[in-house]
């Protein structure tokens, strides 16, 4: 028998040997060799095989989050046959991150919870309203170090030593068609997974928006199951690594889609909810697209780069600025960019600083200087 022929043979009984109703012999009536996962992960590489050394590696780093007191609405909501009022001191995962220190993260919404209004309207939430669960079952108090709506992003500290962090990936490097993993653990007693494929990366949309929220565009999308349950966890990559936080909207039912929140993003702002609570961005007021070759050669463009600015809103840095309809961004500070990239720069660019920008204008690079401002929310 070739090598090749055994090889198909081992593939058929792979596949037969799942079903108990009735058995194949192969070769001639011989019982067919069995073959464990480990000699058919070795076997055959590139099929997909199990997730669970992949959950039991990130296990250590997947926490629940709970109130001090039932709150309505939460993940026992989901269970059949329960009412949308149902109360429970359960709200949801979170998972360990690491910057200058390990902390919590988990979403916004879950925090906003325990929230109560504050004495000049504004919602506060009070220490001692929050619980971290760990994977041990200790749990421990949480305080609330920072928030940031517009991501639905919340960074807790927990007061507990030698705790290890997940590995942060890179989500720009995620393709549509990869496998990921959301992990949750919304009760603190088990931590649950959901694996599905990369539906769309969020970088073709990748733009900050106006208003309280992330433009839809540009979160990831899975068509692994996202809910309450392990909304403010995190999705892994086949590597072990977080690529995202899986976001679930507080309201009860489902969608078609699922949101990951890209772990690229939260890097940006990491360090500013932990200094100051929150993160004040940058904003410049322009409308930008992609540079197609068809583009670059009719602008005389010596390569296929930039954000081709297409509008320039009024009253914004940028018509304050001598940028203008046209122009082609090359650079941001010292920054090469695209459509993609310069929202991203210049939202986490300082309020009020000064930054060189190179410019396509008339056949030729210029550089000017730009103030950013406060984006308005």
């Amino acid at each position: 028998m070739t090598l090749r022929a055994g090889l198909v043979l081992l593939a058929s009984t792979l596949v037969l040997g799942g079903c108990r109703e009735r058995e194949v012999p192969a070769d001639g009536g011989r019982p067919a060799p069995s073959v464990n996962p480990q000699q058919a992960r070795l076997l055959y590489p590139s099929a997909p095989g199990s997730f669970v050394d992949l959950v039991a590696s990130a296990k250590h780093g997947v926490v629940a989050i709970r109130a001090t007191s039932p709150v309505k609405s939460g993940p026992a909501s989901m269970f059949p046959g329960a009412p949308d009022s149902v109360a429970d001191v359960s709200l949801g995962t979170g998972f360990l991150v690491e910057s200058r220190g390990v902390y919590v993260l988990t979403t916004d919404h879950i925090v906003a919870a325990v929230a109560s209004p504050g004495k000049d309207g504004a919602a506060t939430i009070e220490a001692g309203n929050l619980k971290v669960v760990l994977p041990d079952g200790t749990e421990v108090p949480a305080k609330v170090l920072g928030r940031d709506p517009r991501l639905d992003l919340a960074l807790l500290q927990i007061d507990v030593p030698r705790l290890h962090a997940l590995r942060m990936g890179d989500s720009d490097q995620l393709h549509v068609g990869e496998w990921v993993v959301a992990l949750g653990n919304p009760f603190g007693d088990e931590v649950t997974a959901a694996a599905g494929i990369v539906s769309a990366t969020g970088r073709e949309g990748g733009s900050l928006v106006q208003g309280p929220t992330l433009g839809y565009r540009a979160y990831i999308q899975t068509d692994a199951r996202i809910h309450r349950g392990n909304s403010g966890g995190p999705v892994i990559d086949t590597a072990g690594q977080v690529v995202g936080m899986a976001i679930a909207p507080a309201e009860r039912g489902s969608t078609e889609l699922s949101f990951v929140v890209p772990i690229n993003r939260v890097r940006e702002i990491l360090d500013a909810l932990r200094d100051y609570g929150q993160v004040a961005r940058g904003w410049l007021g322009v409308l930008v697209k992609p540079i197609t070759a068809e583009l670059a050669q009719n602008l005389g463009l010596p390569q296929t780069q930039g954000a081709l600015v297409t509008e320039v809103k009024a009253g914004s840095p940028a018509a304050r600025s001598t940028l203008r309809t046209g122009d082609v961004i090359l650079k941001w500070g010292d920054r090469a960019v695209d459509h993609r990239s310069l929202p991203w720069l210049v939202s986490t660019t300082p309020v009020g600083k000064a930054t060189e920008v190179e410019v396509w204008r008339n056949r030729a690079a210029i550089k000017l200087a730009v103030i950013t401002e406060k984006m308005p929310e």
